[in-house]
């Protein structure tokens, strides 16, 4: 068989080749003269030929080369290349490409300028490839590699820097800044001719007239010793070959331990190894704790601006910043963040400034300056980035670098660090609405995700069928459980008909739980379950997982630090619920302990900032008041004790989970209740003792103040036209309440 039929072409003619590019694939170039040159070329034949592409590429000498590439018959068929009306004809014969010579890459580059060169090579790399599907093609990986070498004969290498984690090569080399914006990224084996996704950074300050860049190649196999890679610019190319390192293999860690300056590049990094969950997340965090960077602030002067960032969380929706400024002389215009190609973002517009003081000066006083909270939700996904870079940039266009301290990545800790941004007496809607809110939405989502029941313990054997289901969730305080537990014991009613479900939110004191309720067990003989959270997760959330390991039709929210003051309370609590079936969840009379008023329940009204807080009713009266001896229906009960169905709990989706810390669950609950058409009702018949909110002093976080701000803002933007007109049924019930004013000590609540 003649494999050269190349030549079969009718007329005078040298400058036609038709040869295989590999396959069934062919390629006929066509050069003209520039005597004959017209812009207007095309390619007739008998039988459509599809897919068709062609290409045209100015001589050196004048003229211009046609190239089409096409798939072939399985038969000879006829061509007619024309140059226009104005121009030569000729003819030729397109055999199958099997009995065609291989494409000549020296017929195809030669005559032709680099820029002719370059344009071959990216038209073959991207169009011919994908219109033919030649990416697992040998022969045409092997043209491309000879094409490539033949514009490149001794391309520049580059280097492996190691595997952050296994799979990921990481690849350093430098290209001139003249290449342009890199588009695409090929890779070239012995096998194949590939686009590598553009996971690169490029370096911001140029070395020898070359930027550095860096890249991320996955491969579960080591990268193969004849890989050459080829980056396709807006002004040209660019080709490299893999450096076998002296046959020696690179360790990422060793490596990095000298690059960790480099702060583009660690942020491409953290940003690129996230989307590999476990490892990927594991490293880009080590890599960053191993190595911090050195905080950056620009410390206090009388004359000059000064600033530091002591916020920065890299969420997966934005970032949200803080810190403070001292401006004494107007000099300072904006603090910016700075991504990792050097681009720079203003922290606008969500910015909010308050009075601040940092330290303590001489004389004993805290030194003004100017605070600043700020979302940008521009910056999406940055990965686990834990010093993200700002700068300072003053009026005359000067910049200096301002690099916070390492920031917290776990999500509790990162909630903490949110809740000390904005003092709470400077909190405002705005601030809530802007900046605080899509941060805490988010940090509540992931830490719920990290949550689960991580043991469940049985002390005895439990009822199978139970009625009542009793929750009680457990956190860090066990002063009250004791007495407690036994009033729940000698209950005839609740040993009879009802489980009992602790749900430990502290699992830091399960050992002495566990030994607590053993004891309690053995001299009281109630059997009941212990559920232990894998970690603290707040009040909705271990109600919630007491709830999903419920059996009984009615459900029972119970705090630890609510004490029965008589047998029988539960049974006049579930009656109603089992006869009125419009009647979706009661309460009891709540007293402190000294026989007062605690909740007789909830109603809302309204602060002076508009927001719908949570009141008890009659709170603090005595605890016989008349008016709160009466079985009535109210808004809302509180969680304290609430007593509702099962199957009503499930319908609603049990208590929402992104109230922070431990508040307005309760009468969120009550609200969704009342949503699908259910009543809240009051039993005063029944008295249980409140310790109030013992668990929740405990925590720092909330008595600040900002989370039950945030809390109470939440609530009511969630459920402000629900409870405007819920409240205008009870107006004259609240108008004969004490109604306090709006203090941090008299909005607290005892949902936790």
């Amino acid at each position: 068989m003649n494999l050269d039929l190349s030549a079969d072409i009718s007329g005078d003619t040298e400058s036609i080749s038709i040869s295989r590019l590999c396959g069934d694939v062919a390629v006929v170039i066509w050069d003209l003269p520039g005597a004959r040159t017209s812009t207007k070329c095309t390619l007739e034949t008998p039988e459509q030929l599809v897919p068709l592409v062609s290409l045209n590429i100015p001589l050196e000498t004048g003229g211009q080369r046609i190239l089409w590439a096409t798939r072939t018959k399985d038969k000879p068929i006829n061509l007619t290349l024309s140059a226009g009306a104005l121009g030569p004809t000729e003819q030729a014969i397109l055999y199958p490409a099997v009995e065609l010579a291989s494409f000549d890459v020296d017929r195809a580059v030669s005559n032709l300028a680099a820029a002719g060169h370059v344009k071959l090579l990216n038209n073959i790399l991207g169009t011919w490839r994908s219109t033919f599907r030649l990416s697992q093609n040998q022969t045409f990986a092997s043209v491309v590699r000879e094409l490539t070498l033949a514009l490149t004969p001794e391309p520049r290498q580059v280097r492996s820097c190691g595997q952050p984690i296994e799979g990921q090569h990481l690849l350093e080399t430098a290209v001139d800044p003249v290449l342009g914006d890199i588009i695409t990224i090929y890779a070239i084996s012995a096998n194949a001719v590939t686009t590598l996704s553009t996971n690169f950074v490029m370096g911001q300050q140029p070395k020898k007239g070359l930027q550095s860049c860096h890249l991320l190649v996955e491969s579960a196999r080591p990268l193969p010793q004849n890989f050459h890679l080829v980056f396709s610019g807006k002004n040209g190319i660019a080709v490299r070959k893999l450096s076998d390192n002296n046959g020696h293999s690179v360790d990422f860690q060793k490596w990095w331990g000298k690059r960790q300056g480099d702060m583009e590049l660690r942020e491409f990094l953290v940003r690129q190894l996230v989307q590999v969950a476990g490892a990927g997340v594991a490293t880009a965090i080590d890599m960053q704790m191993r190595a911090p960077l050195a905080a950056r602030q620009i410390a206090k002067s009388a004359t000059h601006p000064a600033a530091e960032i002591d916020l920065a969380l890299a969420l997966d929706e934005g970032l949200l910043v803080g810190g403070w400024t001292h401006d004494p002389a107007a000099m300072l215009s904006k603090i910016e963040h700075l991504s990792e190609n050097g681009s720079a973002l203003p922290l606008q517009p969500n910015f909010y400034k308050f009075p601040g003081k940092t330290g303590e000066r001489e004389d004993g006083l805290g030194a003004d300056v100017t605070g600043f909270a700020a979302w940008l939700p521009q910056c999406k996904n940055l990965g686990p980035l834990l010093q993200p870079r700002f700068q300072m940039r003053l009026a005359s266009g000067g910049t200096a670098m301002l690099v916070p301290a390492l920031q917290p990545f776990e999500p509790a800790a990162q909630r903490n660090r949110i809740l000390r941004a904005v003092p709470p007496q400077h909190a405002r809607d705005e601030v809530f609405e802007n900046i605080l809110a899509p941060a805490l939405k988010e940090v509540e989502q992931k830490l719920g995700q990290t949550v689960r029941i991580a043991d469940v313990k049985e002390y005895g054997a439990m009822r199978e069928t139970p009625l009542a289901s009793i929750v009680i969730p457990l956190y860090r305080n066990l002063d009250f459980l004791r007495f407690q537990l036994s009033a729940l014991a000698t209950d005839p009613w609740i040993a009879k008909n009802a489980e009992v479900i602790f749900v430990l939110d502290s699992p830091e004191i399960q050992d002495d739980t566990e030994h607590l309720l053993g004891g309690l067990h053995i001299l009281h003989d109630l059997p009941m379950k212990l559920a232990i959270m894998n970690r603290n997760s707040g009040y909705a959330r271990a109600c919630n997982a007491g709830a999903s390991l419920a059996t009984g039709t009615i459900l029972v929210m119970l705090n630890s630090d609510v004490v029965p003051s008589g047998p029988g309370w539960l049974h006049e609590l579930v009656s109603p619920l089992l006869q009125q079936k419009k009647l979706g969840a009661i309460g009891p009379k709540l007293l402190f302990e000294d026989g007062s008023l605690q909740h007789a329940g909830l109603y809302f009204a309204k602060d002076r900032r508009g927001i719908w807080l949570n009141h008890h009713f009659y709170k603090g009266m005595p605890g016989n008041y008349a008016p709160a001896q009466i079985a009535r229906t109210v808004p809302g009960v509180t969680g304290a004790c609430l007593v509702t169905r099962k199957d009503i709990y499930d319908l609603v989706g049990g208590f929402t989970e992104d109230y922070v810390i431990g508040d307005y669950e309760d009468s969120d609950l009550c609200l969704k209740i009342r949503q699908i058409g259910f009543q809240i009702g009051y039993e005063p018949a029944v008295s249980l003792y409140h310790f109030e909110r013992r668990s929740i002093r405990r925590s720092s976080d909330y008595m600040r103040g900002l989370a039950s701000q945030y809390n109470a803002w939440l609530h009511s933007k969630r459920w402000n036209d629900d409870i405007a007109e819920l409240m205008t049924t009870y107006l004259d019930e609240v108008v004969d309440d004490t109604i306090a004013p709006f203090v941090g000590e008299k909005s607290e609540r005892s949902a936790a």
